[in-house]
This record gives C-alpha cells, structure tokens and sequence, in this order.
C-alpha cells in the first residue's frame, strides 16, 4: 500500500497533475459560485455558459476576437507574474500599461508624421520606445525602495493614479488632443505605425505572436538561465542571495524595469493595432485584472498564457450571454472577482499551513 502511495506521487509529480490541480480547483470554484448566482437571479447558468462558449469559440472570426481579447491581459499578465515570481509586488501595471499607450500616441501623432513613411522601421521603433517608456515608469517605484525603503505595493498604486491623470491631462485640453477638439482624445496615428493584422478584414494581429514569443522567452529567461536564477533570488530568498554575492538592489531596478517595460510594450500593442488612438478609459483596467491572470497562472509565464485566453473568452463569452440569455455584461467583472478571491483565499490558507508547520517544527 506504502509502495502504491508512492508510485502514484511519483506519477502526478511526472505530469504535473497536482500542479494543475491548483487552478481547475479554482476555476471550478468559480464557475459553480457563478452558476448559484445566475441562479438566485432567475437565470439559467447552463444556457448562459453555453452562450458564453459559443460567443467566444464558436466559429473562427468569435475564436480570433477571443485571442484579440486576451492579449492585453497576456501582456499585462506577464508583467505581473514576473515581478511576484522575483519577490516584486507590482501593482503598478495599469500605469505601465497606459505610460506605453500614451507613448506609442505621441510617437504616433507628433513624430512619426515627419519621419518616412516605412512600417518597418516606425512599428519597431514606436514599440520600442513605448517599452523603453513602460520601464523607465516601472523604475520610479524601484528607485524609491532601494533608496528610501517605500513599500512598492503603495508606490506603484499610487504611480497608477498618476498616469491616469497624466494621459487625462495629455489628451484633454493637452498637447496630444486631437485637432477637431470633438471630445478628450488624441488624434489617430499615422498609417505607417498600424500593427498589421493577420488575417483581414479580422481584428487578429501581430501583436498577438509578439506576446506568446515573449511568453516563451521569459519562461526561458526565469527558469533557465543565470540571469533568471539572480532575478528570482531577489524574492527567494535575498540573504542568500547577498552572501553568495548576487546584488539585491541591481536586480531589484532589472526587475522593475523589465516588468514595466512588459506592461508598457502591451499599452502600445493595444492602441497601434486596435483603437489606433488614445482616449480616456483606455484601459479598463488590465493591469489590476493581470493580478488576477498571473496568480491564476501560479506566476508561471507560459500558463499565462491560457490564463490571459480565459479572460479574453469571459470578455467576449459575456457579449453573447448578454445578447442570448439576458444577463448583464457586468458578469465578467463578477466572474474575475470571484477567480480573484478563491486565488488569494487558497493562497492564504497555503500560507497559513506553511507557518503552522513551521512552528510545529
């Protein structure tokens, strides 16, 4: 029976069974708290998920919307998992994310008109410097903790608000408002800054590759290679890490910077392929949403991934429940607020079991 039990261990460490235990817990948590809600509100849950599937994967222009859905949250995730993987609790995302959209406008609208008309060279170039933006942002909070010793979970919030205001300020009645002055918004960009789009007259586009490569690549980064080992030490465990003559505070500004910039590159995917302009309310709030989308994925970036595509199948599932069932498009928020709390409440309870052992130890 010993031998048994040990066997089976071995078999679901092999396939990672119990990993994956974790988040269909969760999810099915969710969907079944849902589903009692849907009830007590007079509405059948199982018509609206069928709704829900059916708009979001139901044929493949539904199933391209989805993928266009879930990229903000992909990027946005992963600048979140990669900051709390290393020990950073960046909260500032949202920031970040508008901090690059805001960049990519102003890139868009005021310089790239008098450069040549040449996608090759204005696409990277304004994705460049959004990223460069996004990071720059994610340092601000850094530089305060290394030197001042500020909490980056208040920083980072705090920064979020400032951006905010900072694109209100930009677009409205700033130098960034569109010309016609028909509302609080910025101009379109110019043509040759457009992300292309893979398949048109489909929304589907670049920036969707752009996200899973970097998806891929930071997994490589993180897990197997020196540079990954130094970045996560910093939230591993720091001591150790100082003794063994890994620099803390270095690694602490690469951290931060890495993961704005990630959240930055995302703000400019966004507005260069699909809204092509910057407008308040953006962003609906993507990176508070990447919380939810990174602990999901266990801080893993390549489970982001289907992390981010679940979020991306809530939002345009929600338009189809809407449309079929009747139900308020609000219940996507519903839904990742309930994925939010069974996330941070089965975390807790790891935490408490962890401190309860080693005390008893």
């Amino acid at each position: 029976m010993h031998f048994a039990n040990i066997h089976l261990n071995m078999i679901l460490k092999r396939f990672n069974i119990q990993w994956l235990a974790t988040p269909v817990l969760i999810l099915v948590s969710a969907f079944v708290t849902n589903a009692i809600i849907m009830l007590l509100c007079h509405y059948n849950p199982l018509e609206a998920y069928q709704a829900a599937v059916s708009g979001a994967f139901g044929t493949g222009r539904k199933f391209g919307e989805t993928l266009v859905k879930s990229t903000p949250f992909l990027m946005a995730g992963l600048s979140v998992a990669m900051a709390f993987r290393c020990g950073i609790w960046n909260i500032g995302a949202e920031g970040q994310f508008l901090i690059g959209a805001l960049t990519a406008t102003w890139f868009g609208t005021k310089l790239a008109p008098i450069f040549p008309q040449n996608p090759w060279i204005a696409v990277p170039l304004c994705l460049g410097l959004a990223t460069f933006a996004g990071g720059v942002w994610g340092l601000m909070p850094a530089i305060l903790k290394v030197a001042r010793g500020v909490n980056e979970v208040i920083s980072t919030i705090m920064l979020n608000y400032v951006a905010l205001h900072l694109v209100s300020m930009m677009i409205d009645g700033g130098p960034l408002q569109e010309a016609a002055q028909r509302g609080p918004q910025s101009d379109r960009i110019v043509e040759w800054v457009f992300l292309p789009r893979l398949f048109p007259p489909h929304r589907v586009h670049l920036g969707i590759v752009i996200a899973v490569v970097l998806a891929i690549l930071l997994t490589f980064v993180l897990f197997r290679t020196a540079f990954g080992f130094q970045l996560r030490a910093v939230g591993e465990g720091a001591a150790a890490a100082e003794a063994a003559g890994i620099s803390i505070v270095q690694n602490t500004l690469r951290v931060f910077f890495i993961s704005g910039a990630l959240a930055g590159l995302g703000g400019a995917i966004e507005l260069t392929a699909l809204t092509r302009r910057l407008f308040l309310n953006f962003s609906p709030g993507y990176g508070y949403t990447a919380i939810a989308v990174a602990l999901l994925a266990k801080l893993n970036p390549l489970v982001t991934v289907a992390a981010a595509l679940l979020f991306g199948a809530l939002t345009t599932g929600s338009y189809s429940m809407q449309r079929e069932v009747g139900i308020s498009d609000k219940v996507t928020l519903v839904m990742q607020a309930t994925i939010l709390l069974f996330v941070i409440g089965y975390s807790s309870i790891q935490l408490f079991r962890k401190r309860a052992s080693s005390h008893s130890e």
